[in-house]
């Protein structure tokens, strides 16, 4: 039987005969028949086509504004040696095509490996799956998947692999990976008389299950699916540039345009005082050489590669270093209660009389937590009990007080599990004398439904007014506790057949049976996390389903809500959100709203967008399906990576892999520091671009020799400046990150404060003593203005050496006050970032080498100085250090007078 023909037929038969149509049993698949498949078919995982995939990326580093233009200033040094041979131009050329080159491929490789750490981390996080193979429930790789494996899924999760569906307990999907179409199908395992692609008792490969659980036989794996045959087929998606990435492509623009029109200006103003077109060419390409700072790009990508990892050993996996400094902006956390704020260790610390709030007694507390289990969707795995902590909770209290689980599993003939909009789950529940529909749920989604209520003697009477408002004082009293309160009802049906009725049939003259309470004790970490984000001018916000004062007990001992709050005055609950509109909902923002308690994952989003009307960064958590849209809402997504589901990881950018709300924090201050250090490095190595340029202004406008030569700009921008650029990206969290107010997304990495900074005060402090020092060797040996002086006569190449050497140095004393944007940056700490010592001493290194190590100044066209010049200009990077630590401490000063002065 041909695939085609196999295909057609499986949805057609009775789900009785679907074990023997796949060659497989109710208990699974034996060892050996596991891997005799896996050996045929492969493993359940979609093969990427990498064919030519790393040429394109090769091809996108030669085609940056920065490459383009360093080719063009090749072909110019190419056009100038034909008009004027013999000059060396042609060599230049040479060079700057091979920095073009390097530089493209530096680039390359930092993407690759950026790539390949992502790969890495990201199988931190499998996908497991559910199966039976030799009688026993065990959890695999989805990869491991074969046809015949018998498969269990449950709300939340991802179809691994195209399945038959044998067994099916009110089941829903979301076929919109497959489809395109986001409406949910409710699911059967009977035959169905249709195609494949349009039977609803087929579970499909990518598409999630958003409610209920079912049993299916898997058909078919890997690119055979039906997935996998339309990812084959489709193209690659081209991913939208980060604001970072925009923002970096903004800076080279900007660079670019600058160096391009100086070029060009003082090319025609050659031209016009009747300067040689050798000449002008030559100054042309010096000019554009100088504004390009050649290593800033692949800095950046190793900087974010190398944050990212920082980040997962903080428990905070990025999947995408667009990601990395997105955490860094961030201005409110919305975050869930359950898992990210409390340990998940749920616990039952309350069963109590409706009326009373009495603990019940003996025989009617193991009635009703039989009740509880019957509406609880839990089961047996290979590490205990598995299901939602709640569930998992009634089952272990259940357990622990003599009651027979498998017992009440088997006898729970029907389960309707928990729907966000109704809040409750329910269950059919066969006893031996009688057959009873069971419900637990908020009490205010059930408190409508109640006709009655069981008393302690075990009677049961109308639930009246007064008795109503009993309950509802029980309900206070546990919540303001801080336990989390499900009601507990239950109606005994007439016949075990009532059990087929639909859910809203059976949720009639429902009879109150008691009050269930949960705990789950917050986690030490949360309550420090949440005071270092109102330190750092980061607002918290929780939103959970629970009771709302449960919820604002929980968040007074975290400190979301303060101690001295009035009771309720910083709470909404899901009804007034439902009724707010957005203007509204803003507004309650404003007036320092920060619980949201009985809402459902979709509200999420409606806070989401009003935060961002209040212009605000928005990280979201999340673990279910419905948290999805607010996921993708917000500006920085977190999914949790133990409890969440696979659509809640895949809707993210960030995954928290011990869904502790304490390694957010973690990742804010990470965030920040990334890109405070790549404000950092963009600064140092903008500065040496100052007196790069002004030797070339010099030229054109004076009658004096040319201070530095292109190959002398290269060595510092792909030499000396490197390596110390790299160890800024490496620097710790500054102490003061996370007491400052967070950054202003607007704002940009090329902001004028740094322009100014860089080229109007440090650049013309560099050009100054250096251009000194040049024109001291020359007047010393015996230069008169206005003299030519050949580029290879010994007192041109000393005097252009030390102009270099001095430039190297005072890069030394940039760099130390680059390390602290108020401070000194001469901290000890210094010495360990290995970079930044490795930086110092290869500057030290090179600015003597290039003087007095002939293979060396051979190539760079320098010479030797006398010592005693050599030694003044050692003293550049203590003045630059000295001039730029009175410019932070002038400011300083100015800023504590109450003036508003930028950072630059």
């Amino acid at each position: 039987m041909d695939g085609q023909s196999f295909q057609r037929q499986i949805q057609n038969i009775p789900p009785e005969q679907v074990y023997r149509f796949l060659h497989s049993r109710e208990g699974g698949l034996r060892a050996r028949e596991v891997e005799e498949r896996l050996n045929e078919v492969g493993l359940n995982t979609l093969e990427e086509t990498r064919r030519l995939v790393w040429l394109k990326s090769l091809g996108r580093q030669f085609t940056n504004f920065f490459s383009i233009l360093l080719d063009i200033s090749a072909g110019i040094c190419f056009v100038a040696d034909s008009i004027q041979p013999g000059e060396g131009m042609n060599i230049l050329g040479w060079a700057l095509l091979g920095v073009s080159i390097l530089n493209a491929l530096f680039s390359f490789v930092q993407e690759y490996r950026a790539e390949r750490a992502m790969e890495a981390l990201r199988k931190f996080l499998p996908q497991n799956v559910q199966v039976r193979r030799d009688g026993q429930e065990m959890q695999i790789l989805a990869e491991q998947l074969v046809p015949g494996d018998v498969l269990s899924l449950s709300e939340g999760d991802k179809v691994p692999a195209d399945a038959r569906l044998i067994e099916v307990q009110d089941l829903i999907v979301n076929n919109a990976p497959l489809t395109g179409e986001a409406h949910p199908v409710r699911l059967s395992a009977e035959a169905q008389d249709t195609i494949l692609t349009e039977s609803i008792n087929v579970l499909f490969a990518g598409c999630m299950v958003k409610k209920g659980r079912g049993q299916a036989v898997v058909f078919t794996t890997g690119g055979r699916t039906e997935f996998g045959k339309i990812a084959t087929l489709s193209h690659e998606v081209k991913r939208n540039a980060s604001p970072l990435e925009r923002e970096t492509g903004h800076m080279v623009r900007v660079l670019t345009y600058i160096a391009v029109t100086m070029g060009a200006i003082f090319f025609a103003y050659g031209v016009f005082t009747g300067r040689s077109l050798w000449v002008n060419l030559v100054f042309m390409m010096g000019i554009i050489v100088a504004n390009v700072p050649e290593g800033l790009l692949p800095t950046f990508t190793l900087s974010l590669a190398m944050g990212s990892l920082r980040m997962a050993k903080r428990n905070v996996l990025v999947k995408g270093l667009n990601a990395v400094e997105a955490l860094g902006a961030v201005h409110v956390i919305c975050t869930d209660k359950t898992g990210t704020l409390t340990q998940n260790q749920m616990a039952i610390t309350a069963l109590n009389d409706p009326q009373t709030a009495e603990p019940l007694e003996n025989a009617l507390r193991s009635q009703a937590l039989g009740m509880a289990l019957a509406a609880s969707d839990v089961g047996e795995g290979e590490n205990g009990l598995r299901g939602d902590p709640l569930d998992v909770a009634v089952a272990e209290a259940f357990i622990a007080d003599g009651g027979i689980f498998q017992a009440v599993n088997d006898a729970t003939i029907k389960r309707f599990s928990f729907d966000d909009e109704k809040r409750r789950a329910g269950g059919v529940w066969r006893q031996a004398d009688k057959t009873d529909y069971c419900v637990k749920g908020a009490w205010e989604s059930l408190r409508p439904l109640m006709k009655r209520v069981a008393l302690a003697d075990g009677s049961v009477v109308d639930l009246d007014g007064e008795r109503l408002a009993a309950a509802e004082d029980v309900v206070h009293k546990m919540a303001s506790s801080g336990q989390r309160v499900i009601a507990l009802a239950y109606r005994q049906l007439a016949d075990a057949s009532d059990g087929d009725a639909t859910q809203e049939q059976l949720e009639q003259d429902l009879i109150l049976k008691g009050f269930i309470g949960a705990e789950d004790p917050i986690r030490d970490e949360v309550p420090g996390a949440v005071a270092a984000c109102h330190t750092a001018g980061i607002g918290v916000v929780m939103i959970t389903g629970d009771h709302p004062e449960t919820a604002e007990a929980i968040a007074r001992r975290a400190g979301i809500v303060a101690a001295d709050a009035p009771a309720g005055s910083a709470t909404v609950t899901g009804a007034e959100l439902s009724r707010l509109s957005k203007v509204q909902l803003v507004q309650k923002l404003k007036d320092g709203i920060t619980v949201f308690a009985r809402t459902t994952p979709e509200q999420k989003w409606k806070v989401v967008s009003a935060f961002h009307e209040l212009n605000k960064v928005v990280a979201v958590t999340g673990d279910g399906v419905n948290d999805a849209p607010a996921l993708k809402a917000a500006d920085v997504g977190i999914a949790m990576g133990k409890s969440g589901t696979d659509v809640a990881r895949e809707a993210a950018q960030v995954i928290l892999l011990d869904d502790n709300f304490a390694s957010i924090v973690n990742g804010i201050e990470e965030g920040r520091t990334i890109f405070n250090n790549i404000r950092k490095f963009t600064n140092y190595v903008l500065v040496s671009n100052g007196p790069e340029i002004l030797p070339y202004l010099l030229y054109m406008l004076f009658p004096v020799p040319l201070a530095m030569t292109v190959i002398q700009i290269l060595a510092i921008d792909l030499g000396t400046d490197i390596i110390p650029s790299m160890g800024l990206g490496q620097e710790k969290p500054d102490p003061e990150v996370m007491k400052q107010p967070p950054r202003d997304h607007k704002q940009g990495l090329l902001t004028f404060p740094l322009i100014a900074h860089s080229y109007l005060f440090l650049g013309l402090i560099e050009a100054a003593f250096a251009l000194s020092l040049f024109f001291w060797v020359l007047f010393d040996g015996g230069w008169v203005w206005g003299a030519d002086l050949s580029v290879r006569d010994p007192l041109y190449l000393s005097a252009t050496g030390i102009t270099l050497s001095s430039i190297i140095l005072m890069q030394i004393g940039n760099l130390f006050g680059r390390r602290s944007r108020t401070g000194s940056g001469l901290s000890l700490d210094f010495l360990s970032n290995p970079l930044i010592v490795g930086g110092i001493v290869f500057e030290i290194v090179f600015s003597w080498a290039i003087l007095y190590f002939p293979p060396l100044s051979t190539v760079l066209g320098t010479g030797p100085v006398d010592l005693s010049v050599y030694a003044v200009a050692w003293i550049g990077p203590f003045a630059i250090f000295a001039l730029d630590y009175a410019r932070k401490r002038v400011l300083a000063g100015l800023r504590a007078r109450g003036m508003a002065i930028p950072s630059g």
